[in-house]
């Protein structure tokens, strides 16, 4: 989490670009006094240092991270595959793509096994 004011952000990431750490996706949510910041870095060790050393509280989760084309109807068939499976979405966030071009999809559930199985056996990598 950042503080919600102008410029945190853009010093965490210019910290991160100093390191030479490349954000492979990103999502970045505002609340009213902080800002909730979700990444996945080229490497996550070297990262939490990073952020540590600026005094941010860093937690660390495993999430699903998918390839998909970003065409019409892909996230839909994506998501439609994990609900028949049983697995509960707590957020997602995707890198940006253009039309028929890939695209990661970084989905945290509450069933990781499960959650990654189900996509394997539908043919999502």
């Amino acid at each position: 989490m950042t503080p919600n004011k102008p410029g945190k952000l853009a010093q965490v990431l210019g910290k991160l670009a100093k390191a030479k750490l490349n954000l492979l996706a990103l999502d970045s949510s505002s609340g009213y006094d902080l800002n909730m910041v979700r990444m996945i870095p080229s490497d996550a060790k070297k990262t939490h240092s990073v952020l540590a050393k600026l005094g941010y509280q860093v937690t660390q989760t495993a999430l699903l991270a998918v390839t998909i084309t970003d065409r019409p109807g892909q996230l839909a068939k994506l998501t439609t595959t994990l609900g028949k499976a049983g697995v509960n979405i707590e957020y997602m966030y995707a890198t940006a793509a253009q039309m028929d071009h890939e695209a990661l999809v970084a989905i945290h559930v509450t069933d990781l096994v499960k959650g990654e199985r189900a996509l394997k056996s539908a043919g999502w990598q």
